[in-house]
């Protein structure tokens, strides 16, 4: 198995060294003016975030379209070829942004569509938006740029809420697909499909107790499938929190069109958050949620040591964490609130409760992080399976010093009377016993701009300490 991670790690890092970027490089003095910095001793200090304004940016390309929209100037840069990636850069929103020189800003973009997507750079210097208003922008903002780059809406197995307007061009110009669109704060790029763990990675006799367990056969070749994740992060540094998402459509990636359950997502970004969208654990035997039924613990909690163990990598702060779900996704988050859920005993809880016959050896999953922290900073959940598992005394062990042992969590409810109802439990319990929640409720199964997304994100805000 070591010798697994081994092949695995060299595989990644020759991928990375592939790359025209070098995401080591340390951020170079700046050549913009800077009209506000934040001081040496801030998170982030010595002038590497600022209001100062990006000016036009020139990017070597062969096809360029540039259009206003709503009060945002949009330049669209791509290459010839199909292509199912888009990337925001939003520049000059009024937040603080990555000091860089325009040469950096333009060798991120041009790698950007050397990797064929379609870059399109949002100017927002016109438009004025004022603290959270950006970020509730972000849907409009996918629209007008789709409709900038002149983009088609292509076919997809995904439910989507209706587009605000169903006008497409007769012929596209740059063949985006509309619901792969990746909002970036300048200085930030996005890796697509990262292969972070193999179904071999779980010890075989622990896939076959389980395959026998469903009655199903087991398959050797199953070994092979991949879990996979996207993540939008700083080329260069410095540090920046992470939020991970738990969200994925439950039979593969989910698009990214920002339907209600990534909106919260997309609009994090404008944070300067590293954004990391992990999919589901698909048991290839018996699909999700039985993967969670046997190992969802394991599996979260090694996801998290992933991310810490290549922080320096996506030049990421280890200890600003937050983990947001929703509906079934929401039951990630739930198990990493609580750190005792990182530690053996509850590690083998879900497959000593299924009565699955094996050795510690046997029923653990290795990692090759296995000696760093599981802790979060804290995390975001709505409805679902996470705040039901919340007021479960067996799967969240309440009677072991959870003022000390859970990290502070935001809940949002919605989907139907008793999910809510769960969720008021869930906040009274932690009430009871010091835990740090807040809390707002729906009143249907939707992520809605309004006070819930408000009240998120300044729990974000204060919990990750963001000073920029």
């Amino acid at each position: 198995m070591k010798g697994r991670y081994l092949v695995l790690a060299l595989a990644l890092t020759l991928a990375w060294s592939g790359l025209p970027l070098d995401a080591q490089t340390a951020g170079q003095p700046a050549e913009i003016p800077v009209t506000k910095s934040l001081q040496a001793g801030e998170p982030g200090g010595g002038l590497e975030f600022t209001l100062g304004e990006i000016p036009p940016l020139s990017i070597s390309c062969e096809g360029h379209i540039s259009t206003t929209r709503n009060g945002v100037k949009f330049d669209v840069f791509f290459d010839g070829g199909r292509k199912s990636n888009a990337a925001i850069y939003a520049i000059n929103t009024g937040r603080k942004q990555l000091v860089l020189t325009s040469e950096k800003h333009k060798a991120i973009l041009e790698d950007l569509i050397r990797r064929k997507f379609t870059v399109i750079v949002a100017d927002f210097r016109d438009k004025k938006l004022p603290g959270i208003e950006l970020e509730k922008y972000v849907v409009r903002l996918t629209e007008d740029a789709r409709a900038a780059a002149d983009g088609i809406l292509l076919p997809s197995g995904v439910i989507r809420p209706p587009l605000t307007t169903r006008d497409e061009a007769a012929v596209s110009k740059t063949e985006t697909y509309a619901n792969d669109y990746f909002t970036l704060m300048p200085g930030f790029t996005v890796q697509r499909d990262v292969a972070w763990f193999h179904y071999s990675d779980i010890p075989e006799p622990f896939r076959k107790e389980i395959a026998g367990q469903l009655g199903k056969p087991f398959n050797e070749a199953d070994g092979a499938k991949a879990n996979t994740y996207d993540i939008i992060y700083p080329t260069y540094g410095p540090s920046v929190g992470v939020l991970t998402n738990y969200c994925s459509d439950e039979k593969g990636r989910e698009d990214y069109y920002p339907t209600e359950k990534t909106y919260l997502v997309m609009a994090f970004a404008f944070k300067n958050l590293a954004v990391i969208h992990q999919q589901y654990f698909n048991d290839p035997v018996g699909g999700y949620p039985k993967g969670y039924g046997y190992y969802g613990d394991q599996f979260a909690v090694s996801f998290i040591r992933h991310v810490k163990g290549n922080s320096a990598r996506y030049h990421i702060a280890p200890q600003k964490i937050c983990a947001f779900g929703h509906s079934k996704g929401s039951e990630v988050p739930g198990m990493l609130v609580n750190r005792l859920r990182g530690t053996p005993p509850f590690f083998h809880a879900k497959a000593d409760f299924k009565k699955l016959n094996l050795t510690e050896k046997d029923k653990t999953i290795p990692s090759p992080f296995s000696d760093l922290s599981t802790d979060i900073t804290c995390a975001i959940f709505g409805a679902g399976v996470g705040n039901q598992e919340m007021h479960n005394e067996k799967a969240q062990p309440w009677n072991n010093h959870p003022e000390t042992n859970m990290s502070p969590f935001f809940i949002y409810a919605d989907h139907r009377a008793d999910t809510r109802q769960h969720t008021r439990d869930a906040v009274a319990k932690a009430g009871e016993h010091g835990v740090a929640v807040e809390t707002a409720e729906q009143e249907s199964h939707t992520w809605p701009i309004g006070s819930a997304y408000d009240k998120a994100s300044a729990f974000a805000d204060r919990m990750l300490d963001l000073h920029y």
